[in-house]
């Protein structure tokens, strides 16, 4: 059975020792699913308000999930943990990675790039955006990630959570590009193909 049972909170440390994070549990009587965010807020309110509301919902009904979260909570963070952990509790109980759960049986896991700013000191305002590749192989991404590496306007300061971190050094018509499925500037890592949808 798929039907959330219980469902668990808890503050957790970051890296720093800064108590930052929050963590999610969802239960179904035979499967399991975490995700974590940071969120700095007290979680007494999401205890008391918003997880009873989600008790007795299948995990399977992700659509409906989403939307009751979107209506009893304003915390993004928050919606995105609960929206993750209860579709890592589908994905287990149909004994499916998360990617081939959601995707489906054909779907291949792709890296993501992360194209930011803020959180890297740059001059793009925004803190980053995942992108998901299209129409683009391994191959490529391990070009884009050597062509920058020693290049004095791109940092590439770590590879953590299975993203490549690609930050630009120099301001760009952000959204737009965004919008353009971001054809980032083919001189600057030596790519012509498009890098994708934006993952929210």
């Amino acid at each position: 059975m798929t039907v959330i049972e219980d469902i668990r909170a808890r503050k957790v440390f970051n890296s720093n020792k800064e108590k930052s994070i929050v963590e999610m549990d969802i239960y179904t009587s035979s499967s399991f699913g975490r995700a974590s965010v940071p969120f700095e807020e007290d979680i007494s309110e999401i205890e008391e308000v918003v997880l009873p509301e989600l008790a007795g919902m299948d995990a399977i009904e992700q659509k409906s999930l989403d939307e009751l979260l979107c209506e009893i909570t304003p915390y993004t963070q928050i919606r995105f943990a609960l929206s993750l952990a209860s579709a890592k509790a589908a994905s287990s109980f149909y004994s499916l990675p998360l990617f081939r759960y959601l995707g489906g049986i054909y779907e291949e896991q792709l890296p993501l790039l992360n194209i930011g700013g803020k959180i890297f000191d740059m001059d793009l305002k925004e803190q980053k955006s995942s992108q998901k590749p299209k129409k683009i192989e391994l191959d490529t991404i391990s070009q884009i990630y050597a062509a920058s590496k020693d290049d004095k306007n791109c940092i590439i300061p770590a590879v953590d959570e299975g993203v490549c971190h690609i930050s630009l050094a120099f301001s760009l018509r952000y959204l737009e590009v965004i919008e353009e499925n971001i054809q980032i500037i083919n001189e600057l890592i030596r790519i012509k193909e498009y890098l994708g949808e934006e993952i929210l």
